[in-house]
């Protein structure tokens, strides 16, 4: 999630699956030193914990070590060992995920699917049709032997089996997905795809069930990235945010590569935080049924930038044979295939160029402008095509007359580091550092702007100056999302300058404990009012609420079934995102 050329758009979080792990390193900041905290209650050989070392090289390039421990202070070293590696940047426990789809049945030879029709994929493809464009599938592998994928599959990678070279699917979702995106049009059998000329390159992170580790994601996404991948498409989800996910998502991001995300499923679930959805470098797309209102399902929350159609949506599977799915994932999948047509259509369009076209063409649906429901409306691959062609045109300068030589005397050049993007917990003191340089070095008791701006696109500017260090340090506590940057303005002798911005999210704060057998006390701290759900695990039913409150500091609860398992969901109130916690036992 990035701010669109054309509309301004600020993020937050809902929905996804359970997780139990925690991040305890951010990208850009220093690793937490209480990170033992953090480690399961129980670790042992039938209960290992897997600990998560992230380090990002010279070039912003991430890799991710995953080591396992099967006791308590074999973890704790592990940690130790993971905040002293040089160029850390997050040590944690890994958090499960799992594919954000749900079967409903096959239908081999049917004919119509009417998400290409809403979404204009037929009058998109009279521009573009994705040609020169490789979508990057991180799933439970794909098929590539289906009739209808035929040569649209690259040699990919299996980060589960740890194998490359030809790609293979024991799950079905990833072919669905890679299915929907680009599978044969006009060959007179099975399903068309929405950008029929992409190139699927196929990376497994999922196993046969459909589950996995963000630690595998984040390597799949650095992979994809490398290997020539313009779009990723990811249809998975975990309650938990991981720097390793977040600093490869960054990562791609700086490549010039767009991630787009499924938002999550869990609505009716107490709408936890799904990740990487909610991540701030990534495209994150809600779900729609055939009558174009929100699929009950769908996630919610101001994170959402799209929606696409979720509902029957049919498309290959394994075996040569197709079925019919429903859930974000298919959303995700046409959105990914969207994005394809735009860069098919403009080539040298980013991520944020991308991302533009697709927000400033999608069909506006519930409240007027951005809502926590649809984001800015239903993808139209027609309008984001044309919108394409339109941005470019604006970003191409017309050619200026030949200027007279003049005599001119240069300027000083100023420059000013500082930016970046965090998530911190609620009532955190933050500071953001910016230090000011004129021709290289820092430059002291310089006037100086420093503008902030909280959820909306207007900053406000103060005036200020740097310290002898040419450094400015903005301090305030973490009550809800804002952004921060300098500003130097021009003189006779120096240029100005502007620096990165820096952005603040803001989640909530919540801890599970077990006092006693049977009961639990619940701590939150985060914006008034925000909901809280104690839920606990059912076999059958998933988790299913206990008792929800809103905004109580402590609560404590008794009663509770001993030796079961037991979450909190907190959901976004007032910008304040929301959060899971760890799963206890009563």
């Amino acid at each position: 999630m990035r701010t669109p050329l054309r509309r301004a758009a600020f993020g937050a979080m809902a929905a996804g699956v359970i997780a139990g792990g925690a991040a305890v390193g951010l990208p850009g900041s220093a690793p937490s030193t209480h990170a033992e905290a953090l480690l399961p209650t129980t670790i042992s050989p039938t209960r290992p914990v897997r600990v998560v070392s992230t380090t990002v090289d010279d070039e912003g390039r991430p890799s991710v070590t995953v080591r396992t421990a099967t006791d308590r202070p074999a973890a704790a070293r592990l940690l130790r060992q993971g905040r002293s590696a040089a160029n850390a940047v997050g040590v944690e426990v890994d958090a499960p995920m799992s594919a954000l789809a749900v079967p409903a049945g096959t239908d081999t030879y049917r004919g119509k699917q009417w998400n290409l029709d809403r979404i204009g994929a037929a009058d998109a493809w009279e521009t573009a049709t994705g040609n020169g464009v490789t979508v990057a599938v991180l799933d439970t592998g794909v098929d590539a032997g289906h009739p209808d994928l035929a040569g649209q599959v690259l040699p990919g990678i299996d980060l589960v089996a740890r194998t490359q070279g030809v790609s293979s699917d024991p799950h079905g979702h990833g072919t669905h997905v890679a299915g929907t995106i680009a599978a044969l049009t006009g060959n007179g059998a099975g399903v068309a795809g929405v950008a029929p000329d992409a190139k699927i390159l196929p990376v497994r992170v999922l196993d046969a069930d459909g589950n996995g580790f963000m630690s595998t994601a984040a390597a799949g996404i650095v992979w994809a990235t490398d290997n020539g991948a313009d779009i990723i498409s990811l249809s998975f989800g975990s309650a938990t945010r991981t720097a390793a996910v977040s600093s490869a998502l960054q990562y791609a991001r700086d490549e010039g590569v767009l991630v787009v995300a499924a938002a999550g499923n869990s609505r009716l679930a107490g709408n936890p935080v799904t990740y990487p959805a909610a991540d701030k470098d990534v495209l994150a797309v809600a779900a729609t049924d055939a009558g174009s209102q929100v699929a009950g399902y769908s996630a919610q929350g101001t994170y959402v930038d799209v929606a696409a159609p979720g509902n029957d949506i049919v498309s290959t599977t394994t075996g040569g044979g197709y079925a019919t799915m429903y859930g974000t994932s298919m959303a995700a999948a046409q959105v990914s295939a969207v994005a394809a047509l735009v860069k098919s259509a403009e080539p040298t369009f980013g991520p944020d160029e991308i991302e533009a076209a697709l927000e400033y063409a999608a069909v506006d649906r519930g409240a007027r402008g951005k809502d926590r429901d649809f984001g800015w409306g239903i993808a139209d691959a027609a309008r984001a095509v044309e919108a394409a062609g339109l941005l470019a045109m604006e970003e191409t300068p017309a050619p200026a007359p030949t200027p007279t030589p003049t005599r001119t005397v240069a300027k000083a050049s100023v420059n000013i580091i500082g930016g970046g993007r965090f998530n911190v917990d609620y009532g955190r003191s933050t500071t953001a550092t910016f230090t000011v340089n004129l021709k290289g070095r820092p430059w002291a008791d310089q006037a100086v702007k420093v503008c902030t701006a909280d959820p909306g696109p207007a900053f406000v500017c103060a005036d200020t100056t740097t310290d002898g260090r040419g450094k400015v340090a903005v301090t305030r506590p973490a009550t809800g999302p804002y952004q921060v940057m300098v500003a130097v303005d021009a003189t006779d002798t120096s240029n100005a300058a502007t620096s990165r911005i820096v952005s603040y999210g803001v989640r909530a704060k919540v801890t599970v404990t077990r006092p006693a057998p049977g009961s639990l006390i619940v701590r939150l701290d985060g914006a008034r009012g925000q909901l809280v759900q104690v839920q606990q695990q059912d076999k059958k039913k998933g988790w299913v609420r206990v008792v929800a409150y809103q905004g109580d500091e402590v609560r404590v609860l008794t009663g509770l079934v001993r030796g079961q398992r037991y979450r909190a969901v907190v959901s976004e109130q007032a910008g304040v995102l929301g959060v899971t916690s760890p799963v206890v036992l009563a």
